[in-house]
């Protein structure tokens, strides 16, 4: 283009100067090559304005780096994004001060997170998931002056290494979230209950002990999970004795379609209230799916407020209030004040509780809700959960039998 261009800027000139225009000078070879030389720096400046900075140019600096093994459009990460968000809100912390990894693989993955928040200047890195436990571990002993959070789904977590190392960055958290499942299950049987007096519940929800059928999808099999299974039966069967719960295990945090599946297998069972201990919301969309088709059935859902995407199905979620132990790790970090390293927060702490109720909760429930809530606060009300099998009564798949 640039030389067909330079050809008819050529041919223009030669004919103007057989016109004999007065006072038109034609260029030299000397000014032509500096007019072709003055074009092409201009195109290669042009160019340059375009090209992506070198990375490092403008790169955030941070002092809280957070690795997240989903994004904002999953219920139990965006709880976490939330309970940041607010905490720094809490202790004056600018949103600029925090580096977000979202969707962020297990170990190689999160090891090379953890590099990349260091060199960006972070000296907290707050993990949310127990898969991070491992490569959390190895980086807190390679870097010292980094303190390292991991979200965790058993109370304790070994700080010491293989060496005897005592890891004092280190830091492990749990949410006592079988008692909020507790109270969902109160808030459960009390839906059953005035089912069964208006003989509501179909034939088929049933099992041949007349127990009523509830369905629980779980991610894992595993001590914590069957806390809250426990807990959850527990508080059913404290207003509706005869219940039977069946438990489906799916081996995955982040699987909207084995959610779907399973909750839909329990569906097609006749489980009239369904619950869950997963990442996502697949079990209490099926629920409403069932519930909008004419079937009877119910849903606790997980993490958060589900009201909003379950108006028919939902009689309220087990949620974690992170805000409670993020505002309480920002404070102590910023005024050089103490912290747990094996911290675990439930009623007492404020760091556990149960979502408002939904339109479908049976009468009644708020206020015994409201009891129940209380006892459990002030240690009124010890909730023998068994945490290493399921109790009797529960059916659980074949995944959650092998463990």
């Amino acid at each position: 283009m640039k030389k067909k261009f330079l050809s008819v800027l050529l041919i223009v000139a030669v004919l103007i100067g057989m016109a004999g225009v007065s006072g038109t000078q034609t260029e030299s070879g000397e000014q032509k090559a500096d007019k072709e030389q003055k074009q092409q720096e201009n195109e290669q400046t042009a160019e340059t304005k375009v090209e992506i900075p070198p990375e490092n140019e403008e790169e955030q600096k941070g002092w809280i780096g957070v690795i997240l093994n989903g994004d904002e459009t999953e219920a139990y990460t965006l709880a976490h994004i939330d309970g940041i968000r607010a905490a720094a809100e809490n202790v004056s912390l600018p949103e600029q001060d925090i580096i977000w990894k979202e969707r962020v693989g297990a170990n190689d993955g999160c090891k090379s997170a953890v590099k990349d928040l260091i060199r960006q200047g972070c000296e907290i890195i707050i993990a949310n998931s127990a898969i991070y436990e491992e490569a959390i571990k190895s980086e807190a002993e390679k870097n010292p002056e980094v303190d390292f959070v991991v979200i965790n789904d058993s109370k304790t977590q070994s700080t010491v290494t293989e060496d005897g190392t005592e890891l004092t960055n280190l830091y492990n958290v749990h949410m006592d979230t079988y008692e909020a499942s507790y109270v969902a299950g109160v808030t459960a049987g009390m839906k059953v209950a005035k089912l069964k007096e208006k003989k509501k519940i179909p034939a088929k929800s049933f099992d041949e002990k007349k127990n009523v059928k509830l369905g629980y999808v779980a991610a894992e099999a595993n001590d914590d999970a069957h806390a809250d299974i426990n807990a959850y039966y527990l508080g059913v069967k404290a207003v509706c004795k005869k219940v039977v719960l069946q438990v489906e295990y799916i081996d995955a945090w982040n699987n909207s379609d084995a959610e779907a599946t399973a909750a839909g297998d329990l569906i097609r069972s006749g489980c009239v209230v369904l619950a869950s201990n997963t990442d996502l919301d697949a079990v209490m969309q099926m629920a409403e799916n069932a519930k909008e088709s004419g079937k009877c059935v119910y849903a606790v859902g997980r993490n958060s407020d589900m009201r909003q995407m379950a108006g028919k199905a939902a009689l309220t979620s087990v949620v974690s209030v992170w805000s409670v132990y993020y505002t309480e790790l920002f404070d102590a970090k910023l005024n050089g004040r103490y912290m747990e390293q094996n911290w675990n927060g439930g009623y007492a702490q404020g760091a556990v509780t149960i979502s408002t109720l939904g339109k479908s909760a049976s009468s009644g429930t708020g206020d015994r809700v409201k009891k129940t809530e209380e006892k459990i606060k002030n240690g009124k009300k010890q909730i023998a959960y068994f945490s290493t099998r399921a109790l009797d009564g529960i059916l659980e798949s074949e995944k959650g039998q092998e463990q």
